[in-house]
């Protein structure tokens, strides 16, 4: 998450609440997007409607209200504003008022095309933002985004830097963008960016049977990776692996100047996530509702069997596995293996597809 990246360093001043540890949410503000993206995560994609049923997406009151429920629970530090694409609500400045007067860091995580300067002003002054970047080349990015976008995306990344907004460059890597990494990197850096995140590709259940032409092998990210660490070197700029690497993909020590993230599995450093109805899921890649945060404590939620059940299982796969970051890494993304393969006990589909025999 780009709020780890951006406040690590600040994090030591939050109080430790005996209640529940979580210092991070994700709130998805709409389901609706204006991209069409080739790789989209989001299991309600392509049908971008509340898959929990017919209940009216939050207010901004009611994303207030709940915000401050987790608050009073857990030592709440960063809240991402996500969805769906956020700018599509029209509250969206409001909403991001109220959340930084509570005093969290609040990010707010955008394909960056309705940016604009009206709305902007009605933020508080210097606020973060999460901007896609598929690829400084503008076919690839508008292949990636399933539209014509990249004009519009760099014009507003222009915008916040001229407004004085801090922005992560985000980049989901896939075999149709991995050749452009140190472009990508170094127009980012050119339009303002403070730091890189390069997020591999997350299966979804839709994306799952375009797997073979998205997901590259692990000679194609390694050889991505080592660009990436070069820049990363180059340019003294902080570059980010979010989405996890498992070991047998990409070694991590053969990358230096990269930061390698792992799932925290349930930990405090997890980013629970509240849909754009207030139903809370165990991070922003699954469609499993672990309760209902209008009816509930978050506390409970977070702290129930339900969830404790979701992040125990560990792939077979794993178990005799001798690697230093074997408790690290746990196979992968344990939603991704429960999204497309129906089991959370399975190795995360990325990790088999790259690491196929003979795929180049």
């Amino acid at each position: 998450m780009a709020s780890l990246l951006l406040h690590r360093e600040e994090r030591s001043s939050v109080a430790t609440n005996p209640q529940c540890e979580i210092q991070q949410v994700v709130v998805e503000v709409t389901q609706a997007c204006n991209n069409n993206c080739l790789h989209c995560y989001n299991y309600w994609y392509p049908s971008k409607s509340p898959p929990e049923g017919s209940q009216p997406i939050l207010t901004r009151a009611e994303i207030l209200h709940l915000v401050k429920k987790v608050q009073r629970q857990a030592p709440l530090f960063s809240v991402a504003l996500s969805g769906g694409e956020p700018f599509l609500r029209l509250d969206l400045p409001e909403i991001v008022t109220d959340l930084t007067n509570t005093g969290l860091k609040v990010i707010t995580i955008s394909n960056g095309t309705l940016i604009t300067e009206e709305r902007l002003k009605r933020m508080p002054e210097g606020s973060t933002f999460e901007i896609t970047l598929f690829s400084a080349n503008r076919e690839t990015h508008d292949l990636l985004a399933g539209r014509r976008a990249f004009d519009k995306v760099v014009a507003n990344l222009t915008l916040l830097a001229r407004q004085k907004c801090n922005f992560v460059l985000a980049c989901v890597l896939t075999r149709l963008n991995l050749q452009d990494v140190t472009r990508t990197i170094e127009l980012g850096l050119a339009l303002g960016a403070r730091a890189v995140m390069l997020n591999r590709i997350n299966l979804s259940r839709h994306v799952f049977a375009q797997a073979d032409q998205l997901v590259p092998s692990a000679v194609q990210l390694c050889d991505a990776l080592q660009a990436a660490d070069k820049a990363a070197a180059k340019y003294g700029i902080t570059v980010a692996l979010s989405v996890p690497v498992p070991p047998c993909v990409a070694e991590p020590k053969n990358f230096p100047h990269l930061h390698f993230g792992w799932c925290p599995r349930g930990s405090k450093d997890a980013y629970y996530t509240i849909g754009c109805t207030g139903l809370v899921r165990p991070c922003n890649h699954s469609s499993v509702i672990l309760g209902d945060l209008r009816r509930q404590n978050f506390a409970e939620i977070v702290g129930g069997r339900k969830s404790r059940s979701f992040w125990a299982p560990i792939p077979p796969e794993c178990v005799d596995c001798t690697h230093p970051l074997k408790a690290s890494c746990c196979g992968g993304c344990p939603a991704a293996a429960d999204e497309c393969l129906g089991s959370r006990s399975r190795m995360d589909p990325f990790v088999t597809i790259a690491c196929r025999p003979g795929t180049a």
